[in-house]
């Protein structure tokens, strides 16, 4: 069996150490690397290329926002997953438009990191509990009622719509691509236009109307 291979990272020892003792019992995922920093995570990545990056937000020279986003925009073969102790909503909506597809607070219980691993490896978000909660109330703040926009889905083409099934899945563009057996540029339009007809400027948004209107689950 192949096992899930992780890098995670965050600058404190303890916090290591707890979650390479979880991840040692837990026997279809491989801890690969442990970085402290930044430039330590992205020299991982590139030495080990993991299939997951587990990123603290707080970390020594360097935002893992920032972090986060060089990852997704740079290698697209590995998933980020948020783990911060902050649960605001500002930062649970920054992690998810750097390109992140999990937020796991680091109150939540040690097996909901888990099931975030397994969940993200099959292509799909983990937007769980409150963190589901607080995107869905910046939606609210933002956005007209779900059933405006139920209006606005039937409006899409059928290839938009499984366009738009994938990317809020945590697939990139050439991914995308490769199902649908269209080019980049292809896919690239179709997400334009997605984004124009519903009138949503970022992908955070994207994976919230996703939810909304039953595209993907939480």
């Amino acid at each position: 069996m192949r096992k899930i291979t992780v890098l995670f990272v965050d600058d404190h020892d303890i916090v290591i150490l707890g979650v390479k003792a979880l991840l040692a019992s837990t026997p279809d995922i491989k801890l690969v690397a442990t970085a402290m920093d930044g430039e330590e995570a992205l020299n991982k990545i590139k030495e080990f290329s993991p299939d997951i990056a587990i990123v603290d937000i707080d970390l020594p020279s360097s935002s893992g926002i920032d972090i986060a986003q060089t990852i997704s925009e740079n290698y697209s073969d590995t998933k980020v997953i948020i783990h911060s102790t902050y649960i605001d909503e500002t930062h649970i909506v920054n992690g998810f438009e750097c390109g992140a597809v999990g937020y796991v607070p680091k109150n939540f219980k040690p097996d909901q990191l888990i099931e975030a691993i397994r969940t993200v490896s099959k292509g799909e978000h983990y937007i769980k509990g409150f963190v589901s909660e607080i995107l869905l109330g910046s939606m609210n703040k933002e956005r007209k009622e779900p059933k405006a926009q139920q209006i606005q889905l039937i409006s899409l083409s059928t290839r938009e719509k499984e366009v738009l099934e994938l990317i809020t899945q945590g697939y990139t563009n050439q991914e995308v691509a490769d199902k649908l057996f269209i080019s980049v540029r292809t896919v690239e339009a179709h997400k334009a236009n997605i984004m124009k007809k519903l009138k949503i400027d970022n992908i955070a948004e994207l994976v919230i109307y996703a939810i909304r209107n039953n595209i993907i689950r939480v």
